[in-house]
């Protein structure tokens, strides 16, 4: 009887643990981008591009409560002057929420990006920055709470398909060995049986 009891209390904490752990999770603040790779636009410049040089992100898990705070990275270096943050309410409606973030020319036309997670222009600094090409790095957070997150992407002029390299050697055989280990395993079982 006292086994018993002792299984149900730890089904109990475990369960109780799972379940915070959930919660807390559900609330904590993601930023996605839909693109790991885009290329910069080329223009023309005389109306809107098109949809493969826009950059979509999905922010979610945010507490309405609290300010959100967002620094946007190229190569490592801050594009807001002084590298300060911009700072503003969350979006007014409910998570998740997806915006196209911005088009990146291929040469610097102008400086700010509009629109932003924060809901305000931004203008960006140019000193010395001699092209827009690499790596770019959104962070997103609110003060005060765990709340972060970041989305990272390149620019490039041509993006490139990834070729996802399958070692088919390697493959059959770890393949071919396990399955002569099972074939061993079970010859064993088998000749003790007799």
């Amino acid at each position: 009887m006292k086994k018993m009891w002792l299984r149900g209390m730890l089904l109990g904490v475990s369960l109780a643990l799972l379940l915070a752990g959930g919660v807390a999770l559900a609330q904590t603040l993601t930023l996605e981008v839909d693109q790991e790779c885009v290329e910069c636009w080329p223009g023309p410049y005389d109306g809107p591009p098109p949809d493969e040089y826009m950059i979509t992100l999905t922010l979610d898990g945010w507490d309405p409560a609290e300010q959100i705070c967002q620094n946007l990275y190229l190569n490592g270096e801050s594009l807001y002057p002084g590298g300060e943050p911009q700072c503003g309410d969350p979006p007014a409606e409910d998570p998740p929420f997806s915006i196209d973030y911005f088009v990146i020319p291929c040469e610097m036309r102008g400086t700010s990006l509009s629109p932003s997670i924060v809901g305000t222009d931004v203008e960006l600094q140019q000193d010395g920055i001699e092209d827009l090409y690499g790596e770019w790095k959104l962070h997103v957070w609110q003060p005060g709470t765990d709340n972060a997150d970041t989305a990272f992407w390149t620019l490039a002029e041509v993006c490139e398909e990834a070729v996802e390299f399958v070692p088919e050697p390697g493959t059959i055989a770890l393949l071919g060995s396990g399955l002569a280990g099972l074939a061993g395993y079970a010859a064993l079982r088998w000749r003790n049986r007799k």
